[in-house]
């Protein structure tokens, strides 16, 4: 059986994906303490490689989780701070009512009637 999701859902399941990888999630906490950084500046603070590092924001950008601001030629970026308290306030509320919805169905299952095993008379 195919499950469908919501428009929320797949967005959810984006930004969770991204957010997925340790050295993504690592930028992004970066960037928030600093609460903005340039490219260089976060560049500096990986050792990684120029495009690895534009790889991971890129993806990060892409899913929504961070805001580019442009001056001149330098490229700010930030975290979309809304976005981050939607998705912490949605999850569990999402969470939670599949699982009782799931409770609410096997126990609606226990509540039938089973066949008595017993001894013969």
């Amino acid at each position: 059986m195919a499950l469908s999701q919501s428009t929320g859902d797949r967005k959810m399941v984006r930004v969770l994906k991204a957010l997925a990888d340790p050295k993504r999630f690592q930028m992004l906490k970066e960037i928030a303490a600093a609460g903005e950084l340039s490219c260089s500046q976060i560049g500096k603070r990986f050792l990684l490689a120029q495009p690895t590092i534009s790889h991971h924001l890129k993806i990060l950008h892409d899913a929504s989780v961070l805001e580019v601001r442009e001056e001149g030629q330098h490229h700010f970026i930030s975290v979309n701070q809304p976005l981050v308290r939607h998705i912490l306030e949605m999850l569990p509320k999402r969470l939670i009512n599949r699982r009782s919805a799931r409770t609410r169905r096997i126990q609606g299952t226990s509540l039938r009637k089973a066949p008595v095993q017993g001894k013969k008379k």
